[in-house]
């Protein structure tokens, strides 16, 4: 990584969902049986694919995005937003159908609880012609041969932790959160993490909120301490805003440490503009 050639413009292709995140703010934490009022409702753009493929292209990357979205009001209005934002879309199907919202409950202290449409399979995240790039990242369940034949020829891959069960895929790098794997001993995540990505598979990412970032290959673990820390009730999208900036910084050449200490920091900025403008 530390000596990858540095490049002013990256392609990067990002598999992942573009949802619309309706979050409802709580005045008091669930509680069962209780009455809970809610402080605010906000309808937004959110899902891994948007915020790691806008974090990307706001950096001057050359966003390709696989995703998905309903040809209705919503999904062509997330579609302009998409393109507005300098991605490429010409990878996103267009289905028929209602678009559906994730409802997320969160709570004062920042806990929240997703509720995603039930009685309803996405379909694999599929491409009818191989892509290329000089990095993928794969926020995704279940792939298509043809996007997992793609990647064997990405020089560099991340995909975030899948937390059920998923397609392998080549990764280099998977990144997941510490809150996932309660308990669970760094290595123990590790062999999760190779199952599913095989044996490119050179490091473990696991974030841990304001507390210091861990990177593992297997045998050695270091920690990365964020450079900045912010306190706020919203944090959603936060994992996703981190993946791109960090994969950034490895595109521009920079060591995983000092990639996870910028991607840290300028999360950090991020939620807090976002808190603020809220």
């Amino acid at each position: 990584m530390e000596g990858r050639k540095q490049r002013t413009i990256s392609t990067v292709i990002v598999v992942g969902h573009v949802n619309y995140d309706q979050v409802w703010s709580l005045s008091s934490p669930l509680a069962s049986g209780a009455r809970i009022t809610y402080l605010d409702r906000t309808l937004r753009l959110g899902g891994g694919g948007f915020h790691t493929g806008t974090q990307l292209a706001r950096l001057g990357n050359d966003v390709r995005l696989v995703s998905s979205l309903t040809d209705d009001g919503h999904g062509r209005a997330a579609l302009a937003a998409l393109q507005a934002g300098g991605i490429d879309v010409r990878h996103v199907t267009m289905r028929s159908g209602e678009t559906l919202f994730t409802e997320i409950l969160l709570e004062p202290s920042g806990e929240r609880t997703i509720l995603n449409p039930g009685g309803r399979e996405r379909p694999p995240f599929a491409i009818p012609d191989p892509v290329s790039g000089d990095a993928a990242y794969l926020n995704a369940l279940v792939l298509d041969d043809g996007i997992v034949a793609s990647l064997e020829t990405i020089p560099l891959v991340i995909s975030q932790f899948p937390l059920r069960k998923a397609s392998p895929r080549p990764a280099d790098i998977v990144i997941g959160s510490r809150a996932d794997f309660p308990d669970e001993d760094t290595h123990r995540i590790w062999e999760r993490a190779a199952a599913i990505a095989g044996p490119r598979l050179t490091t473990l990412v696991l974030t841990d909120g304001t507390r210091p970032i861990s990177l593992y290959d297997g045998k050695v673990l270091n920690h990365v301490t964020p450079l900045k820390q912010v306190s706020v009730q919203d944090t959603i999208g936060a994992g996703d805003c981190f993946t791109g900036i960090f994969l950034h910084g490895l595109l521009q050449g920079f060591s995983l440490k000092m990639s996870a200490e910028q991607a840290s920091q300028q999360t950090a900025e991020w939620l807090s503009k976002r808190s603020l403008a809220g």
